[in-house]
């Protein structure tokens, strides 16, 4: 059985419908994912133990993944979600090491850890963080290892659907950004506050350190039914995935050949 396969079975346990329509959502993100792992540690797994952090790691569904393949997993995410019963019973399961961390801007608890990780996932949290994130990466900077990666999945700001979205809020002067509907419907720490462009993501990286070699991909995973409602919508998100610019989403792999340099300072108050 593949690994995202054994997700799949995993959360039709679990009896909780948000989970379920979550993951049938995402799926082919996953299965990408999956693909990205293969080609990069296939050959290395199971044989030699490779440590991954997953940050953001929510349901475990990244984590589970990654446990199934051989990684040595560390989950990590706020209190709310490791305490939930079903989260945690699923840790046990499958030999995920559970971090509870509220701080991510911080991360106080790695503040003594260096060269631990090959690995660190940062899928479809990119977009979320509303504060100044230096130090956060300054800290995955540390705890990489030499020769590592991380992965990262996020939303591209080009996309022609949102492009074309936000125009025509702008031009009706409905809003500017996230719009009050979004920010009210849905259940979260932080909602998209800001989503990047693939050049503004390896202007991002190259500020903090020429370390880091930066690899974008453009790509889609979510298949809209061409039928009401939003249809537009959706047929300028298929539009634009038939090209790389305006494509629905980004997968980027940030590698840390060798550590030479840190280039920012956090600002001070």
């Amino acid at each position: 059985m593949n690994s995202v396969d054994l997700v799949e079975k995993e959360i039709s346990f679990s009896g909780q419908n948000n989970e379920q329509e979550y993951f049938a959502f995402h799926r082919n993100r996953y299965a990408r994912f999956a693909s990205f792992l293969e080609k990069e540690f296939g050959q290395r797994l199971p044989s030699e133990k490779l440590s991954v952090l997953d940050i953001g790691s929510h349901y475990l569904h990244s984590s589970m993944m990654l446990s199934h393949m051989g990684f040595s997993v560390d989950g990590m995410d706020v209190e709310e979600f490791w305490n939930l019963p079903f989260v945690a019973k699923r840790g046990e399961k499958f030999g995920i090491n559970p971090i509870l961390e509220n701080d991510l801007a911080h991360l106080p608890r790695f503040q003594n850890i260096s060269d631990r990780y090959d690995l660190i996932v940062f899928t479809e949290i990119f977009e979320h963080i509303t504060f100044n994130p230096i130090q956060l990466w300054k800290t995955l900077y540390q705890i990489l290892k030499p020769g590592g990666m991380i992965y990262i999945s996020t939303p591209n700001a080009l996309a022609l659907g949102s492009l074309v979205r936000s125009f025509k809020n702008l031009v009706s002067l409905k809003s500017i950004g996230i719009t009050v509907d979004d920010i009210f419907s849905k259940v979260t720490y932080g909602h998209h506050w800001k989503e990047y462009t693939p050049r503004e993501i390896k202007s991002y990286f190259h500020q903090l350190s020429t370390d880091f070699e930066v690899e974008i991909h453009p790509y889609h995973y979510k298949n809209y039914e061409l039928k009401p409602p939003f249809l537009v919508f959706k047929a300028l998100s298929r539009l634009g995935n038939l090209t790389k610019t305006f494509a629905d989403d980004l997968e980027v792999v940030v590698k840390l050949p060798q550590k030479k340099s840190w280039k920012i300072k956090p600002p001070t108050y």
